[in-house]
């Protein structure tokens, strides 16, 4: 899949509510109380789960949320996706 494609597929999921808006502050050490909300780790899942931007299995990357949310992505798509957010932030 290109990025055009997935770039597209991201912002319906963004626009859907499925995927976040934005990226939240990362952590150093998950679960310290004094750590930002954010944690970024790589899935000991892979190939297995499915990426949450393209749909494709393989996700390398989990990013789990303050909510308790774990939104699994290729690199590729991660960096797509971070980058949307960037725009939505800037735009919208």
């Amino acid at each position: 899949m290109d990025k055009q494609e997935v770039t597209r597929m991201i912002r319906q999921r963004m626009d859907a509510g499925i995927l976040p808006r934005i990226i939240a502050p990362l952590t150093t050490e998950p679960g310290w109380p004094t750590s930002p909300t954010g944690h970024i780790t790589a899935d000991t899942a892979i190939g297995v789960v499915r990426c949450a931007a393209c749909d494709a299995p393989g996700a390398q990357v989990a990013y789990r949320f303050p909510d308790g949310r774990i939104v699994r992505f290729h690199g590729r798509c991660h960096g797509l996706w971070e980058d949307e957010c960037r725009r939505v932030g800037v735009n919208g």
